[in-house]
């Protein structure tokens, strides 16, 4: 790459950390000790939740990144009592338990040392793992799954997304106990994945119903897509992501190849630094593409994966190539960030045209915090050289 990603980070990349880390401390402000979830830039009012919802683990590691970049003993301390207040979450049957303890127990323990963290973790990692559908090794979505704006739930039902938040602990809890429980349950669901969810496009499904007792294909459909045989971006994003970060965890070539295959249709429909329609099968897009809804969060997502390889030394070829894509998909997205003097009238650091919830219209011009984060976490990554688990 032209530029130098690592430690002294390109001056349009440092301003956009800056004004991330201050629209973090803006958000506390402004929610308190409830959770932020979505904002509209043209309102300014943050809806939130009173446990976070699926990513109060986000939010937690928002305020630590913060925290550490400025010294902040208060935002530091916040993060580790917001984490405890996760905790009565750990016995709900819910996929989002991985992201939720990932981005606060696990890393926490990471940065404290603190041993209890570890434990609510690797609890929380055993929890999830044991969600796994006897028959085919499917991770559901679970019975209690928690999503504002959505009423989907059951043991029988598994999301294209499950291959990021429902295997994220595992690879840490391989990595902390060496248990090969971890690793022989996760390749079992990144299996069926591929099988079962990935076209021959490379598009994917985004649910798809299951026999748990025989493990047989029911039928696949949609919630956040145009329909049931579309391309919903940000589980696209979440399929990208989680088999790039399978194979940081396990070298398998055969992820890797399945994560830029992914990444390919993505960047064939986008350009290299393009932000996503809401659905890459949305049938606007022929007729009026101009019009169709973005969701910067689902890029987000996906550089924030990249980061992750990025900052590696020891990258073969095929994962640098992967890896080197990470520059233009900043640029493209720092296009829907607020900066200092940018004549939006709009605070700094807001990450705009966030897409939540388009078939119900819910959020979908918005600010989400999960965008926000994975945005943030990126370029904290590239920043420091290091990312903190």
């Amino acid at each position: 790459m032209a530029e130098r990603i690592v430690g002294d980070l390109p001056a349009r990349w440092q301003r956009a950390l800056d004004a991330l880390c201050a629209r973090i401390l803006d958000i506390r402000s402004a929610v308190g000790d409830a959770w932020p979830y979505h904002c509209d830039p043209a309102v300014g009012v943050w809806d939130t939740t009173e446990n976070g919802d699926w990513c109060g683990g986000h939010w937690v590691e928002c305020l630590r990144i913060v925290g550490e970049l400025t010294g902040s003993r208060a935002l530091l301390d916040e993060a580790a009592a917001r984490t405890e207040r996760l905790r009565p979450l750990l016995e709900r049957d819910d996929m989002f338990r991985g992201h939720r303890f990932y981005y606060s127990a696990a890393r926490q323990h990471a940065w404290t040392g603190d041993p209890k963290m570890r434990t609510l973790a690797l609890a929380a990692a055993w929890a999830v793992r044991a969600m796994a559908i006897p028959s085919n090794g499917a991770m559901p979505i679970g019975t209690q799954v928690q999503v504002r704006s959505t009423q989907l739930a059951g043991r029988d039902k598994v999301c294209v997304d499950n291959v990021h938040p429902n295997l994220i602990l595992d690879w840490w809890a391989w990595r902390e106990t060496g248990d090969e429980t971890f690793v022989t349950g996760a390749r079992r669901h990144l299996d069926l994945t591929i099988r079962d969810f990935i076209l021959d496009d490379w598009s994917t499904v985004e649910f798809i119903d299951y026999d748990p007792a025989t493990g047989r294909r029911l039928r696949h459909y949609t919630l956040l897509g145009a329909h049931d045989d579309s391309c919903w971006s940000r589980g696209q994003a979440w399929a990208i992501a989680g088999f790039l970060r399978a194979w940081e965890a396990l070298g398998d070539p055969r992820y890797l190849m399945v994560g830029s295959r992914l990444l390919d249709y993505w960047l064939d429909r986008t350009g290299p630094g393009g932000v996503p329609p809401w659905d890459f099968k949305d049938p606007d897009l022929a007729s009026n593409p101009g019009a169709v809804v973005r969701d910067s969060s689902a890029a987000a997502i996906v550089v924030e994966q990249l980061a992750r390889l990025a900052i590696r030394s020891d990258l073969p070829p095929d994962a640098a190539r992967v890896a080197a894509r990470i520059g233009p998909m900043i640029d493209g997205l720092l296009e829907h960030l607020t900066l200092p003097g940018d004549g939006s009238g709009l605070a700094p650091g807001i990450l705009r045209d966030g897409c939540f919830n388009r078939p119900r219209d819910y959020a979908t011009r918005s600010e989400l915090i999960w965008g926000t984060a994975y945005l943030l976490f990126a370029l904290y990554y590239l920043k420091t050289g290091r990312v903190v688990e």
